[in-house]
């Protein structure tokens, strides 16, 4: 029977629970040109706050869309929390979705705000403001390639954070009041379906229907507190925000990002997670991969394989 953790009541809530009690643990390790960088709770924290500071200074309010699209990106996921800590919801994009298709994950909540992983991301929604006048403000992660771009609403994550670093300074209180504004019944996230049937569906998922789940998870032995969890599926999947930001938050994990796509199986072998998430096709592939590897290795290496 496992011990029952008690969780707290939002995602937010959570994370400054553990900014306060884990705050010199890992939260997240992202590699960036073969290095692991790391990021602890109580830096995780700030950086959130001061996105939110930032956002509700630039026109984000309680009830607001938000579109988020790219790869697993520290920045990206910090950006989920600090637009559900005003209340808003992030609305994240596979980002694969090509520029025509963008915008049925544009019509819910009608996002005037886009947060862009890198120049491919950024492109693609420019193209959709050229179409729908929307989102005025796009802000980058990376932006290699983007520093000729003249069009307008374009903003680097940096900035970002440097103008809410500077407003929390200039009141002290905010930070405090941010932590504390989300409420459980505030969706968290909206989600799509597929569209294999159709266009693609907005499926909300509030503060308490991902703390339920995870705490579910839990009780059945299927997550405890601070795994070392790979954060690879695609960011706009439910299984992915259900890991990686619901339990991640509310159970510390610490949260290892790969560098790219391309990486993710070399990676994975120096990161060892304490839990792995796959569908069965990548189990499939994995085996497959290590049947040839076995059956063209030395004999020695074979019988031992076998043995």
């Amino acid at each position: 029977m496992n011990a029952i953790v008690e969780l707290p009541p939002t995602l937010i809530a959570a994370l400054t629970r553990n900014a306060g009690v884990h705050g010199d643990r890992v939260a997240i390790r992202e590699r960036d040109q073969g290095i692991w960088q790391e990021q602890n709770w109580r830096e995780l924290h700030a950086d959130v706050l001061a996105m939110a500071a930032a956002l509700e200074a630039r026109g984000v309010a309680a009830g607001h869309a938000v579109t988020v699209i790219g790869d697993n990106r520290s920045r990206l996921y910090a950006a989920m929390l600090a637009i559900a800590a005003l209340r808003a919801f992030p609305v994240p994009v596979f980002p694969d979705v090509p520029p025509a298709e963008l915008v049925q994950y544009t019509r819910h909540g009608a996002p005037d705000v886009a947060f862009a992983e890198d120049q491919e991301q950024v492109d693609k929604l420019l193209e959709l403001r050229a179409t729908i006048g929307r989102p005025a403000l796009i802000i980058y992660d990376d932006g290699r390639g983007i520093a000729g771009y003249d069009a307008p609403g374009l903003l680097a994550c940096e900035s970002l954070l440097s103008e809410g670093r500077a407003r929390l300074a200039a009141a002290p209180a905010l930070g405090q009041e941010l932590a504390g504004r989300a409420q459980p019944g505030d969706i968290a996230v909206l989600l799509h379906s597929s569209g294999t049937t159709g266009l693609p569906k907005g499926v909300p998922l509030t503060h308490a229907n991902v703390i339920a789940g995870v705490g579910n998870a839990t009780r059945g032995g299927f997550f405890k507190p601070g795994e070392e969890h790979y954060a690879y599926l695609p960011t706009a999947w439910v299984g992915d925000f259900m890991f990686t930001v619901g339990a991640g938050v509310l159970l510390h994990f610490t949260i290892n990002i790969p560098e790219r796509q391309e990486t993710v199986l070399h990676d994975l072998r120096e990161v060892a997670p304490t839990m792995y998430l796959a569908a069965p096709r990548a189990w499939d592939n994995m085996l497959t991969r290590l049947q040839v590897g076995i059956a063209e290795t030395t004999a020695v290496k074979r019988a031992l394989y076998n043995y």
